[in-house]
């Protein structure tokens, strides 16, 4: 029987931690797209071929519309990087609580908010995600974007089949999923967008919620089963 998850790896790298936040990624690209100006806030390349466009017909008020969130998420990674070697242990608390204040000010922010202003928070909270959660059962992979996920699937499914390699196939099948609940939170996205508005980001912070909460529940355990390992040394 093929287990796509291992029991044994770290919280912040199990498949249903990666799950949630792909469904998060797709949500909030299908979100920032349909509320505020067809920027993808999530993956840079778009927003950075837009920029080349909007330069070469001479709008330089769209120009800086995509520069601004592309600087925001480069400013995010450097930040993330800093933070990862600070917080230690509470560091994906911290990067969740983050995520959730970023995403409660957008849903509340006045209506005349410049759209900029947004798209460089989405932008912002996402390259913090991206820094944070970078692999998927000891994998590198990227919750916020579906390129580099699906090359590594494809890769990996050739070598399972001309290799007749079931491990490469467990990690293919990996990426594929991550992939497919991405577009599920796109669709997801889409609807709530149509239904609630700006406001439908608030979905994405109860996911963040949740997740904080396994966070939260795995340390604890580790904390815990240290302390009886200790007790029991010291006996």
């Amino acid at each position: 029987m093929i287990h796509l998850t291992d029991k044994n790896t770290p919280l912040h790298e199990k498949l249903e931690i990666g799950l949630l936040l792909a469904i998060v990624g797709g949500f909030l690209d299908a979100y920032s797209f349909l509320c505020y100006g067809g920027v993808f806030a999530n993956a840079q390349t778009g927003n950075m071929v837009l920029l080349g466009i909007s330069l070469i017909n001479g709008d330089y008020i769209n120009f800086f519309h995509y520069l601004i969130p592309i600087i925001a998420f480069s400013v995010g990674i450097l930040i993330t990087e800093y933070l990862l070697k600070q917080l230690s242990g509470s560091f994906y608390i911290w990067v969740l609580i983050t995520e959730i204040i970023i995403l409660c000010i957008i849903a509340f922010s006045p209506d005349n908010t410049p759209q900029v202003v947004v798209t460089a928070a989405i932008s912002f909270m996402c390259s913090i995600q991206i820094g944070s959660f970078r692999k998927i059962c000891g994998a590198p992979y990227t919750s916020t974007m579906c390129t580099g996920n699906l090359r590594s699937a494809m890769e990996l499914l050739f070598i399972a089949i001309s290799n007749k390699d079931s491990h490469s196939l467990v990690k293919g099948l990996r990426y594929l999923t991550i992939i497919l609940f991405f577009c599920i939170g796109a669709t997801i996205g889409a609807v709530f967008v149509d239904w609630w508005g700006k406001i439908s980001v608030l979905v994405c912070c109860l996911l963040f919620f949740v997740l904080l909460l396994l966070i939260i529940r795995d340390i604890l355990y580790i904390k815990r089963r240290q302390q009886r390992l200790s007790n029991t040394i010291n006996k």
